[in-house]
């Protein structure tokens, strides 16, 4: 059943673009231009190095128990949640969830600081960055001090 009058007509295919030639300006390649050049050079030399992607360990049980622990920045307790460290992960991967450390959520009238230390609100990049490791040490001593580290979950120092 046809619900038009009109005649059906076929779209035009379009022939792919091939990217434009790279452009040096002053010395210096544009953003884009770099990106271009660096995929084009990988496809002549006939092989792309591959990024390994690391094993995380996923543990729900222990991100619960990182939640119970009051929050490393402020202290306040009952408003934590398991704060993954941003160094070593991409787009929509997390890092290891032993690596976590407790971080408030944002309530009623209060901006976290989960939230906070993820927009680099508290710290900078490079102080963030020395923070997390201590954090998350610590988090994981405080855990198996008070003895509820999970059975099924290998240590990590």
């Amino acid at each position: 059943m046809k619900r038009t009058p009109m005649k059906r007509t076929a779209w035009p295919r379009r022939k792919p673009i091939d990217p434009p030639a790279v452009m040096v300006i002053g010395g210096r390649m544009p953003g884009m231009a770099t990106l271009r050049a660096k995929a084009s050079m990988a496809m002549i030399a006939g092989h792309v190095a591959a990024i390994p992607k690391e094993n995380a360990v996923r543990s729900e049980e222990y991100r619960r128990l990182v939640a119970k622990l009051p929050c490393k920045q402020c202290g306040v307790a009952g408003y934590s949640q398991a704060a993954h460290p941003n160094t070593g992960k991409g787009a929509g991967l997390k890092t290891d969830d032993r690596l976590c450390f407790p971080l408030c959520v944002d309530r009623p009238g209060v901006q976290g600081c989960h939230s906070l230390f993820d927009q680099n609100a508290l710290y900078s990049r490079e102080s963030r960055r020395a923070i997390e490791p201590a954090w998350g040490a610590d988090t994981r001593r405080q855990i198996i001090a008070m003895g509820l580290w999970p059975d099924r979950l290998e240590r990590i120092e």
